[in-house]
């Protein structure tokens, strides 16, 4: 995004207000002319603040990647225990994903085609601590040695994905996710935890 305005939070409520607008209707479904108004600006003044539609849109998909991945990297500090730590995101993924408005990739990507790559890149970038907790949970027999990290890492945005899409949202949403990431977490685990 080429911001030229200095003020963080009008970035902030740019950035924001433009994935809520994503999340209820699509890559597509809304203009730039419809988010400068949802902002309280000019059209012009909102330009000056992203550049173009696309630079906002690959700001909102980065951003999106890099907080769920810190989310996950705070926890994985956090929590010593393995298998807690595991708990844990299991238990507070689904809310975590529900309170935030999500921006789904397939839609975006076919939109935005050139962003698939870079965004696919940044996130594999940004998980490797992630892979280096499923590689520990596999070396210490909490998770099966039969499953690539890549393999697990996908399933889990592909489940994200998918209720994602549904139609789902706040609590409704939560629920579906927690029951998903738990028939997951019953397929991959080894042991009781």
């Amino acid at each position: 995004m080429n911001v030229k305005a200095q003020k963080p939070e009008i970035q902030e409520l740019v950035i924001s207000t433009a994935a809520g607008l994503i999340a209820k209707k699509g890559p597509k479904g809304w203009s730039t002319a419809e988010l400068a108004r949802e902002c309280g600006m000019a059209k012009n003044t909102l330009y000056k603040i992203i550049g173009s539609k696309e630079e906002l849109v690959e700001t909102i998909v980065l951003g999106q990647i890099d907080v769920t991945i810190d989310w996950h990297k705070n926890i994985i500090r956090q929590t010593k225990d393995y298998r807690a730590a595991a708990s844990r995101m299991f238990r507070e993924a689904p809310g975590f994903l529900a309170a935030r408005p999500r921006v789904t990739f397939p839609e975006i990507f076919l939109e935005f085609p050139a962003l698939a790559d870079k965004a696919r890149e940044h996130e594999r970038r940004a998980a490797s601590e992630i892979m280096a907790f499923i590689r520990q949970g596999q070396k210490e027999k909490h998770i099966r040695n039969d499953m690539e990290p890549e393999f697990l890492s996908n399933l889990i945005r592909g489940i994200v994905d998918h209720y994602t899409r549904s139609g789902l949202e706040g609590e409704a949403l939560s629920k579906a996710l927690l029951k998903a990431f738990t028939c997951l977490r019953e397929g991959v685990r080894l042991g009781d935890w």
